[in-house]
């Protein structure tokens, strides 16, 4: 930076010291650089740090400089903050140490003096110049901080005062801790502090008895509420912002309203609760009328006191509002708020009005009845809801609090739209609608009767509720039947027979289950119809349909079916007069495993002939009743003498309501 070669050529044209440039700015007689000139920069010559308190600290190239004032003066000088009394230089031995030199500079020296010394000390390739900066405090200063109005560092003089500092209240904060303030003092030669306090109120109405100061002093005041909690209320409840909030220590209970954001729309004007502390710690309640003390009235406009609780509460009408409830057939039934001025009809159009299921004539009306306690605290009213909505006084009641309005149905509304299919084998099979109480016979004629393949002794009726209430039976013995086969599971084999007899017994209860699960209930009603319409026509047999019914009329089958333990379960063509065991033995008759007592003979008309039972009398054996067509003979099969009685008797049972499935699929594929 300091020797800078210009060449044209092999001529010098001139040598430049960048610091020229850098620090005295560029001067006029410098050589225009031209085409092919060469600029040569030589390596860094010696060097000196300056640091501290100058103008521009830096590390320096030096070129002609020799003395710590030409050094300064690359710096740009020294700053007024600078401590001249000492000046230390670190010094480079080159290849043997580092030095510390110091200069020590009288603080009674002139200027001329000071530039003597800065000139008489060299300097060197290495050194480092540090300039101290003078002392940060001041010592004919004092300090005030705190509750006051202008605090910071003030001059001191001898013989000054607090009051000196502190000349009147008007220099301090509002409510300062009049009776307490600190004088925080540094005592030689250590400078530890002290603290001495001293009353300031005292001090400014008797000035001559104000504590004396020192230099380095700091006084510190206070404010009333460093030493006792600040005025504060808490509103709670309906309010707009519920909190606590800073008083002055004179604020009244509308006033504290209005801090918490004012009253919410659901608060109650009558009555608010302020709870006060008392000075023994005990609590104090007061009730006071909010809508007063809102209005300004003095007497409930109270004066609150620090640690105040006010607790405004909810309308009693929102927290327990007035409602009524409607129920049945209206659009939407549930509970509204009740009205100073709502009657039956008014309740009604709040809830949608009237389905067209709706009974247009008759309605109740539940009513609570407080005065009379011995009739259970209620009352049902008859309403006559076509009165009612045509405004009759008499009828279109005015609603209470609890009532209960019930819209029953129009009776037969759920006939309405009702209907039943007709399948098979009549004229005209399809679904048909129904009118209330219409009855099988009537339902064939209007499918146009049985045609020529008819067979009406094995007509089969469903019904959605029977198959429902078959539906949960069956899902009952299944879960029954799983419970039985875990208690087998649990029974001992003490030899091979139990043992045979257990997994027998556990294969018949898994393939009932099966069977259950594979043929669910179709829901059959019994019914006993013959050919000719007029001989059972309006008598016991001549059923009443309902909306959802299937009649099928089957085909003659011209075959009896035989199931279970035989040794050809299959369907045998009827011969006219035979009994059960004709068929049987046409199967092959019944196997090892046949349970003989249990046969049953299920009849295509969907009645049951049920086996023979020694425990009780018997009107006729199944296996001697002649057969018709589409009947189906069940041989069961013998359950172990194994587990509980329980578990034979589900399993019977189990087996007569999967041949019962059975039977109708093979009747009706």
């Amino acid at each position: 930076m300091r020797n800078i070669k210009h060449y044209r050529g092999e001529k010098l044209v001139e040598e430049v010291d960048a610091y020229d440039l850098l620090l005295r700015g560029v001067r006029s007689e410098m050589a225009h650089l031209e085409s092919g000139d060469t600029i040569l920069v030589a390596p860094i010559g010696p060097q000196v740090t300056v640091e501290g308190m100058v103008r521009r600290p830096a590390i320096y190239e030096l070129r002609t400089e020799k003395s710590l004032a030409d050094a300064l003066d690359l710096a740009g000088g020294i700053l007024p903050a600078a401590a001249l009394q000492h000046i230390e230089v670190q010094r480079l031995v080159a290849h043997e140490k580092r030095t510390m030199l110091t200069l020590d500079i009288s603080v009674s020296s002139d200027p001329e003096s000071i530039t003597r010394q800065f000139s008489a000390f060299k300097i060197q390739d290495g050194d480092q110049i540090h300039i101290f900066p003078i002392a940060p405090y001041n010592d004919s200063a004092i300090y005030l901080q705190g509750h006051v109005l202008r605090p910071g560092r003030y001059s001191y003089s001898d013989d000054m005062k607090v009051t000196d500092l502190i000349r009147s209240y008007s220099d301090l904060l509002p409510e300062p801790a009049g009776h307490y303030a600190e004088i925080v003092r540094l005592n030689a030669p250590d400078y530890h502090p002290s603290v001495e306090s001293f009353d300031l109120a005292a001090a400014l109405a008797n000035p001559a008895s104000a504590p004396k100061l020192q230099a380095h002093d700091t006084v510190r005041v206070f404010g009333r509420y460093d030493f006792e909690p600040a005025p504060q209320v808490w509103i709670g409840g309906e309010v707009a912002a519920p909190g606590k909030y800073a008083t002055s220590g004179q604020v009244r209970l509308r006033d504290a309203i209005y801090l918490a954001g004012g009253v919410s729309p659901n608060a109650s004007l009558d009555s608010a609760q302020l709870f006060r502390t008392q000075s023994d710690g005990t609590l104090k309640i007061l009730s006071v009328n909010l809508g007063g003390a809102l209005s300004g009235n003095p007497t409930d406009n109270l004066l609150l006191e620090s640690r105040d609780r006010l607790l405004v509460q909810r309308n009693v009408a929102q927290v327990d509002p007035a409602v009524v409830d409607i129920k049945g057939e209206v659009a939407k039934p549930g509970r509204y708020p009740l009205t100073s001025n709502m009657h039956v009809e008014d309740l009604i159009r709040v809830a949608g009005g009237l389905k067209r299921t709706a009974d247009p004539v008759n309605a109740s009306l539940t009513r609570f009845s407080a005065s009379d306690p011995q009739r259970g605290a209620s009352e049902n009213q008859n309403v006559v809801l076509s009165a009612a909505l045509a405004g009759d006084s008499s009828e279109n009641k005015l609603m209470r609090d609890g009532d209960v309005l019930t819209i029953p149905q129009n009776p037969g509304w759920n006939d309405v739209g009702a209907s039943v299919t007709v399948r098979g084998e009549v004229q005209h099979p399809g679904p048909f609608g129904i009118r209330p109480g219409e009855k099988i016979s009537s339902l064939l004629q209007r499918a146009g009767g049985f045609n020529s393949q008819a067979y009406p002794y094995g007509a089969v009726l469903m019904r959605r509720e029977v198959r429902e209430l078959e539906m949960n039976t069956r899902g009952e013995m299944i879960r029954r039947l799983k419970e039985e086969e875990v208690h087998l599971r649990a029974l001992p084999e003490t030899d091979a027979d139990m043992r045979n007899a257990k997994l027998t017994a556990m294969g018949q209860t898994e393939t009932t289950i099966q069977q259950l699960q594979m043929n669910p209930p179709v829901g059959r009603v019994v019914i006993h119809i013959q050919k000719d319409l007029a001989d059972w026509k309006d008598k016991n047999s001549d059923v009443v349909v309902r909306d959802g019914d299937v009649l099928i009329i089957p085909k003659k089958a011209g075959y009896i079916t035989v199931n279970g333990q035989v040794f050809n379960p299959t369907a045998v063509s009827y011969r006219p007069g035979r009994s059960a065991n004709w068929y049987l033995s046409q199967a092959g008759g019944m196997t090892q495993l046949a349970n003989k007592k249990a046969v049953f003979v299920i009849r295509a008309d969907g009645s049951v002939l049920a086996a023979k039972n020694n425990s009780s009398l018997w009107f006729g054996n199944p296996l001697n009743s002649a057969l018709r067509p589409g009947d189906s003979i069940i041989v069961p099969e013998v359950a172990p003498r194994i587990g509980t009685r329980n578990w034979q008797t589900l399993f019977q049972a189990g087996q007569l309501a999967a041949s019962v499935a059975l039977a109708v699929a093979y009747i009706h594929p």
